[in-house]
């Protein structure tokens, strides 16, 4: 084990917690419940997937980990300590951002690798007071198990209610109608494999407060209770790779909780309790059906309310009384080892049934597969609306992306494009009109963005954090504390495995959890905290001030750099609002919010293209095209960019000069809706069968947004 404390390493004097504040000796608390708040409010703010909820998030975050710091370096109740392997699974994150920063000087979408660099930050700060969180209290596991499980059962509720109760509003506070034209549950995340995974990763952390006997009943029932919420939940987002995650986390909470039978039995009393309210919810054709009238949806949700409170009443009696039965019966090492081989067999002849009834089917064995291959790789529109698309094979065209990803590593595979550039790369080599920012799958992302060099980084970092955990969950007997690590430990691979097939890594919401999962169960342990004031003398008050001093330093800088794009954006957007007003000082104030803009965020062009746009209406031509030029030279690969100034040039009478720019428009994005009308226009001009207005810098027959 190695340790990175706060406190500095070596013999120390005794402790004397006494002498430090009260807020100082609470800090591990307190960080609990300031990292909790962060993953609450994330998820509330659609993943803070946005530009303006990430910033606020990132911000928020360097505020709680200057407080952490000075709890650690001043008052010594926080400490960075785990084993060798962890602490090279940080440090490898923390070089992956770092070369995410280097991208940014070949990167063809810099705007965007600045935002990625300060999200890749964002979890390397999570991770480490994660870390420092569960070494310096015994509890940090048990506060995050618990207090995820209430994040968690408050999405749940909240995505729920918009299938139970439609018709309830709160002006200015929520609103629950939300699956009138999607009944597809994805509030309050606005993406439902988001909000699947979410609550995928307080399943484990349910399921082992409701079998661990060492709770209070109340505890115990309020766990089984939220995990059949939790999986009602995950069924009506209709997501199947959540539910491939959600075998994996099942599948290790059993295996390594050693409580293997009890972990199914309390699996499938909170089954039972879920069966009725989930036939009726996938069933029912107002609860299921787009574009459902809300009077017809209130009433399908109020009969499915009825349901699911009898259910779960049913269910809750019966978990009491198998409670009472757990403290006096007991089952043999003989019968449970002939309890789950009996199991074991039973799933086994499942497989073999199944295996069976596919080879006699009409395609036969091998037909099937060829079929479901046929599916999973042919790009087409597909419904996501329905719940039989649970039994689908379709890729939902991430076939086609991750090709894409691969040919674009394949072209720069040491380097990539850049830290989240794949929403432009993406242009360069899809072959139809779909438009996607990532390729929907994390490592081929990392591949494409980052080449082998920041794939390897995040990668392996990633998967050394994963074998800490698993030996942290090993080394420990059979009890509570195992439990709670094992659960930890399945949130944090149902997060891997998801992230395989989903774009996981910009949505904080997601990543933020799994990311404090991980850091709390790989931390070193320790019977109690004993860091204290006393124990920072060694260093002197000189040397702890300066390292505070620079840890601040550092964290205001990263707030700094999260805000700046998210005001820069800001300013442009409100740019583009004013300068479509008539009057002149609507118009000098979008002159001055987009001048800002350009110079908040250098590696952005939009507030250059907004003052382009102001000199065009004020009829100066010729400035327009000098801020069109300029914002090219900061951003070669907009698309958009090129096609303003290619009008801009064939209005001024340049036709060589927009002919080249219109060809850079079709060069970035060949298979654009328009392309092929664009490149005839291209040949009308130069065969001098078309000639360009000069009255106008927008006049072009492909239209221009």
């Amino acid at each position: 084990m190695s340790t990175l404390p706060l406190a500095p390493p070596g013999p120390v004097p005794a402790p004397d917690r006494a002498h430090a504040p009260a807020q100082a000796r609470w800090a591990p608390a307190v960080l609990a419940v300031a990292l909790l708040a962060l993953v609450l409010y994330s998820a509330f703010s659609h993943g803070a997937g946005s530009l303006t909820t990430g910033a606020r998030i990132e911000v928020g975050l360097a505020v709680v980990a200057v407080l952490a710091a000075i709890a650690g370096l001043w008052f010594g109740t926080l400490r960075l300590a785990a084993p060798r392997l962890a602490l090279a699974g940080l440090a490898l994150l923390t070089a992956f951002a770092a070369w995410s920063g280097v991208t940014v000087l070949w990167s063809v979408a810099p705007d965007q690798t600045w935002i990625e660099v300060n999200r890749a930050l964002t979890y390397v700060i999570v991770l480490s007071l994660a870390i420092a969180l569960g070494a310096s209290d015994p509890r940090a596991r048990d506060w995050v198990v618990r207090g995820f499980v209430g994040v968690s059962l408050a999405v749940a509720a909240y995505a729920l209610g918009q299938k139970l109760v439609p018709g309830l509003r709160i002006p200015g506070l929520f609103d629950l109608n939300q699956t009138g034209s999607l009944p597809r549950l994805q509030e309050p995340f606005g993406y439902w494999n988001a909000l699947a995974l979410f609550v995928t990763l307080g399943v484990p952390a349910a399921l082992v407060l409701a079998l661990d006997r060492a709770r209070r009943r109340a505890e115990r029932i309020t766990g089984l209770v939220a995990l059949e919420l939790l999986l009602l939940v995950i069924a009506f987002t209709y997501s199947r790779g959540a539910v491939i995650a959600l075998a994996l986390a099942l599948a290790l909470v059993v295996g390594m909780s050693r409580a293997a039978l009890r972990s199914l039995m309390w699996l499938g009393v909170a089954a039972l309790g879920l069966l009725a309210p989930l036939v009726l919810g996938l069933a029912d054709h107002s609860l299921t059906a787009a574009n459902v009238p809300l009077g017809r949806r209130e009433s399908a949700g109020a009969i499915l309310t009825l349901v699911l409170l009898a259910s779960t009443t049913a269910m809750v009696l019966g978990a009491l009384r198998l409670m009472r039965l757990e403290e006096t019966a007991t089952v043999s090492h003989r019968q449970t080892k002939m309890i789950g081989r009996t199991l074991i067999g039973a799933v086994g002849v499942l497989i073999v049934i199944g295996i069976l009834a596919v080879t006699v089917s009409s395609r036969g064995l091998t037909g099937t597969v060829s079929h479901a291959w046929h599916s999973f790789t042919t790009t087409r529109a597909t419904s996501v609306y329905q719940p039989d698309r649970l039994l689908s094979v379709d890729s939902e065209n991430r076939w086609v992306w991750w090709r894409e990803a691969a040919g674009a590593f394949g072209d720069r595979p040491l380097a990539g494009w850049g830290a989240g550039s794949f929403g432009v790369v993406h242009l360069l080599y899809r072959r139809d009109t779909l438009t996607v920012n990532q390729p929907h799958s994390v490592p081929l992302q990392f591949l494409a963005e980052t080449g082998v060099v920041g794939a390897l980084l995040a990668l392996v970092g990633f998967g050394l954090l994963l074998a800490a955990g698993i030996r942290a969950v090993r080394r420990l007997p059979p009890g509570s504390q195992r439990l709670l690590a094992a659960s930890l430990l399945a949130g944090a691979v149902a997060y891997a495995a998801h992230a395989l097939y989903d774009w996981d890594w910009d949505i904080p919401g997601v990543t933020f959890p799994a990311v404090l999962m991980l850091g709390v169960l790989v931390a070193a342990r320790h019977p109690a905290p004993t860091a204290s004031r006393a124990t920072l003398d060694p260093w002197g008050a000189g040397p702890r001030v300066l390292a505070l001093a620079l840890l601040t330093a550092g964290l205001c800088s990263f707030a700094l750099s999260a805000a700046l794009p998210s005001l820069a954006a800001t300013k442009a957007a409100n740019a583009v609002v004013e300068a479509a007003g008539s009057s002149s000082t609507a118009v000098r104030h979008a002159q001055s919010d987009a001048s800002l803009a350009s110079r908040l965020d250098p590696l952005s062009d939009a507030g250059l293209r907004v003052e382009a746009t102001i000199a065009l209406r004020r009829g100066d031509l010729d400035q327009g095209r000098r801020y069109l030029l300029q914002a090219i030279a900061r951003d070669p690969t907009d698309g958009q960019a090129w096609r303003e100034l290619a009008f801009e040039e064939l209005a001024l009478g340049n036709t060589r000069n927009g002919l080249l720019a219109l060809g850079r428009v079709l060069a970035l994005d060949p298979h654009a809706a328009g392309a092929r009308q664009l490149a005839n226009y291209i040949a009308a001009i130069r065969a001098e069968k078309l000639t360009p207005a000069r009255d106008s810098a927008t006049a072009h027959p492909v239209g221009q947004s």
